[in-house]
C-alpha cells in the first residue's frame, strides 16, 4: 500500500514538518493556531476534506479581522511547534488564494521561533549537515527568510536577497557557491530545496538544482533557535517578507530521491 500522506514513511531524522496541510496520517492535531484582531481571541484550525487547513471556517471565524499566526503546529510527532507570542511580531495569514493558505511577515519584526534546547544544532547535524524542503513565494528584499544569522555564523537562506539573487549559507559566510538569480522567481509560489551535505551545498527550485558544489568555510557554531521569516541572530533590519506555506527540515542530507518524491508531491498538490 502506497502512503496516504507524503511523510508517512518519512520522519527518519525529521527535524520538524510544518504545513498547511496534513502530511502525515497519524497527526492528530491542529494545523495552525490563528489571532483575530477584532478580540485578540485565538483558535487552532485543522483540515477540511481537502486535506488543506480549514479556509472556510477560518472566514466564518474572523469575519472582517485580520488574522495572524501564533502557533504553525509541528506535524512531526517531536512537538516542535513555530510560535510567536508577541502579538505585533506575528505574521500575517492570508486565504485570498484558499486552495494555497499562507503567511507573510511585514518586513519590520514578525517571525516565528522553533524552541530547541541547543537550537539550530538540533535540528541540523552539529550545525553542518541538513535538508529543508519548502514551498515558499520570494520576493526581493535585503531579508532573511529562515534559520539563524549572526554576522558570518549563519544557516539560513535569503529568498531572494534585494539584487534578487537566493543564498543558501548552511555554514561561515561566505562560501563561494552560494547563491542564484531567481528574479524569475519572484511573487511565484515555487518548491524550493536545500541540502547541505558533509561536503557539499545544493539549492534547488521548480524540482531543478540550481547549484552544487564544494563547502569549504565551515560548519555553524551558534546555538539560537530556528526562525521562519528571520533568521535568529544579529539582522534585526532583515525581517522577511518571503510567503510560507510549507516547511519540512531533516537534521541530515537526506537521498536525493526522498527529497525528489517531496518536492514531486508539494508540487502536484498545491498546483505549482
Amino acid at each position: 500500500m502506497k502512503p496516504q500522506h507524503i511523510l508517512d514513511e518519512k520522519l527518519d531524522n525529521i527535524s520538524f514538518s510544518f504545513s498547511m496541510r496534513v502530511v502525515e496520517s497519524n497527526y492528530e492535531g491542529p494545523l495552525i493556531r490563528l489571532r483575530r484582531t477584532s478580540d485578540n481571541t485565538t483558535q487552532d484550525f485543522g483540515w477540511a476534506d481537502n486535506d488543506i487547513v480549514d479556509v472556510a471556517a477560518i472566514d466564518a471565524w474572523r469575519g472582517i479581522s485580520e488574522v495572524y499566526v501564533v502557533i504553525w503546529y509541528d506535524q512531526s510527532g517531536l512537538g516542535r511547534n513555530a510560535v510567536q507570542t508577541i502579538l505585533n511580531k506575528q505574521p500575517r495569514f492570508y486565504t485570498d488564494n484558499p486552495l494555497i493558505p499562507y503567511f507573510q511577515g511585514d518586513g519590520n519584526d514578525d517571525y516565528l521561533t522553533v524552541d530547541t534546547p541547543n537550537g539550530i544544532q538540533d535540528v541540523t547535524t552539529a550545525g553542518n549537515q541538513g535538508t529543508v524542503i519548502a514551498t515558499m513565494r520570494a520576493t526581493n528584499r535585503n531579508q532573511h527568510s529562515f534559520g539563524v544569522l549572526t554576522g558570518s555564523d549563519r544557516w539560513s537562506t535569503h529568498t531572494n536577497w534585494g539584487n534578487g539573487n537566493l543564498y543558501f549559507d548552511p555554514g561561515i559566510c561566505c562560501n563561494n557557491i552560494r547563491f542564484f538569480d531567481n528574479r524569475g522567481g519572484e511573487a511565484v509560489w515555487d518548491i524550493y530545496t536545500f541540502v547541505k551535505t558533509s561536503t557539499n551545498v545544493v539549492a534547488r527550485s521548480t524540482l531543478v538544482e540550481r547549484f552544487n558544489g564544494i563547502h569549504t568555510t565551515g560548519r555553524c557554531s551558534r546555538t539560537e533557535d530556528f526562525a521562519i521569516c528571520w533568521a535568529t541572530g544579529d539582522g534585526n533590519s532583515n525581517y522577511a517578507t518571503t510567503s510560507f506555506n510549507e516547511l519540512i527540515m531533516y537534521n541530515v542530507d537526506i537521498a536525493a530521491t526522498q527529497y525528489q518524491e517531496i518536492e514531486e508531491n508539494s508540487k502536484t498538490f498545491w498546483g505549482i
